[in-house]
């Protein structure tokens, strides 16, 4: 496996969210988990003027600890006129040939079957024979190559632990995937042309009982028009287009273009109820970010959506948006986060920290585990402050700063809301639904700022745009406001800067005596009264 992804001549990449090797990240495209391993694919561009691709980042041992493997499915530019033998030897490397030339490879779903996975993508190609060189140009923009049409894959991983094995020739897809075409659709019930974003997971359904796979996606009519449809199947290859989702008019959509819908199973912490949990990102307003990301609960059936709960935005800052969920015991959503992109023009964009999620009453929490440990452990710049506050009057404020003094965002918790402004003039707020729990959480690593607030009922993800590293926050209670109790986590080399200690042996030795003190406290060598 490669480490390379924390490797960059701009210091300012994140330490602990995944980014792309390098290039734009895109979408996150799924993730699943095998026993303590979290696989997690997502796509991205490497250069302008290439298709988009799948890369897969695991973390095997700990949250947070990313490696990077070999790409999973890249973009196929067929060999029609080469025959028989070129086809079996693409398909022995794991790249089954389509026919004709493939611009893109677009994220989809990953479904964790035994020790491995399947991974349902969409693949898009030039519409004609005349805009396939424009599709596959090097010196044309990648948003700029022409119509296309889009097609649902599918490809399988039989051992996802043998897929974590590094090749020497990184443009080439891991061998140990193997593509199995396009799915078979009827749409004989509701016709539908281009379909994209699939969301697919195991759903018992009453109305459907031979049925228990179901598949979400958009089915795109022209440039700028899309419905979410219903899928069901058998098997996962044939599958059956049951229509457009039927929402209630108290669902309270946003207007606008849908994008990126996904769908999880949840147990209700409250009522002891599974709900489905619908994820939905439409365009932003006026002083909102271009996209927000939302949520709906109730249970779906056939097409119709009974609703529990309404239209829920989950995240209140800048940069967060598409969501992809982890159907698992307990739910892990990452986002898409568009993280300033590097001086050298390395690297752009970022994947969320994963969120674990909860449902109680309808409403989803989201919890960020591991990051106190991931911290101190596995970076040097990246900061986690964590608070119980009364703000019943006046307000707590934490600037951040950066190494050259400046005040680079500022976080202010009130009553009945939290905000942050980047650099004192762009502000997010997030109304407190319930301010009774008066929690606060601000975890931050290189360009990346994500807030908790109120047990994480409430978040905020924000890039910050700055092009030095987070040197300390500054925290204030004003108006009457306290600060009950609080506890930061620093990383390595911000640690030895806060402890005036000047090399990284320096600082072992020193956490070596703390935690021999710490364990002999613990089996009373010690008097408390010393």
């Amino acid at each position: 496996m490669n480490g390379g992804m924390h490797s960059s001549s701009h210091k300012h990449r994140p330490e602990l969210h995944v980014t792309a090797e390098t290039g734009v990240l895109e979408a996150p495209a799924g993730a699943v988990f095998t026993g303590h391993a979290l696989h997690v694919f997502h796509q991205f561009r490497p250069r302008a003027a290439e298709g988009s691709r799948w890369a897969h980042q695991v973390a095997s041992e700990a949250t947070y600890d990313w490696d990077i493997c070999d790409d999973v499915v890249v973009p196929n530019q067929g060999f029609p006129e080469q025959g028989d033998a070129a086809r079996d030897a693409a398909q022995n490397a794991g790249n089954n040939v389509s026919n004709g030339a493939e611009v893109d490879v677009l994220a989809g779903a990953a479904v964790p079957l035994g020790l491995g996975a399947e991974l349902f993508f969409v693949t898009t190609r030039a519409t004609a024979e005349a805009s396939a060189d424009q599709a596959l140009a090097a010196d044309i923009p990648h948003g700029q190559r022409g119509p296309r049409t889009f097609t649902i894959e599918r490809a399988e991983i039989p051992n996802l632990m043998e897929a974590t094995e590094v090749s020497d020739d990184p443009s080439l897809p891991d061998p140990h995937v193997r593509r199995l075409g396009p799915i078979d659709i009827d749409d004989s019930a509701f016709p539908v042309e281009n379909l994209v974003t699939p969301s697919v997971i195991r759903h018992d359904d009453p109305a459907n009982p031979d049925e228990e796979w179901l598949m979400v996606a958009l089915s795109l009519t022209g440039d700028k028009d899309a419905q979410i449809v219903v899928l069901r199947s058998a098997d996962r290859q044939h599958w059956r287009v049951l229509g457009p989702i039927e929402l209630p008019a108290e669902a309270a959509l946003r207007p606008g273009r849908p994008f990126a819908p996904r769908i999880v199973s949840m147990v209700d912490a409250d009522s002891s109820v599974r709900r489905d949990v619908l994820f939905v990102t439409f365009p932003g307003d006026a002083g909102e970010s271009d996209e927000v990301a939302g949520y709906i609960v109730g249970n779906l059936s056939g097409t119709s959506f009974s609703l529990t709960s309404p239209y829920t935005v989950i995240d209140f800052g800048h940069d967060f948006t598409r969501p992809r969920v982890i159907d698992h015991t307990t739910p892990v959503m990452f986002g898409l986060v568009g993280a300033h992109p590097s001086l050298d023009g390395q690297w752009a964009n970022c994947l969320s920290a994963p969120r674990y999620l909860t449902l109680v009453d309808g409403e989803l929490f989201q919890d960020i585990v591991g990051a106190p440990t991931a911290v101190r452990t596995f970076s040097d710049y990246a900061f986690l402050w964590t608070a119980q506050l009364d703000a019943t009057q006046g307000s707590v404020d934490v600037d951040v700063t950066d190494d050259s003094g400046q005040v680079i965002a500022t976080i202010s918790y009130t009553n009945d809301s939290v905000s942050i402004t980047r650099l004192g003039v762009d502000t997010r707020t997030a109304p407190l639904k319930d301010a009774d729990s008066d929690t606060l959480t601000i975890f931050l690593d290189g360009p990346v700022c994500e807030i908790f607030a109120d047990g994480g009922a409430v978040t905020l993800t924000s890039a910050i745009p700055a092009h030095s590293q987070i040197s300390d926050i500054d925290v204030r209670a004003t108006g009457g406001a306290k600060i009950i109790s609080s506890m930061q986590t620093a990383g390595r080399h911000l640690m030895r800067m806060q402890a005036g200690l000047t090399s990284p042996e320096e600082q072992e030795r020193y956490m070596a005596e703390a935690l021999i003190a710490d364990r002999d406290v613990a089996e009373g060598i010690l008097d408390e009264e010393d």
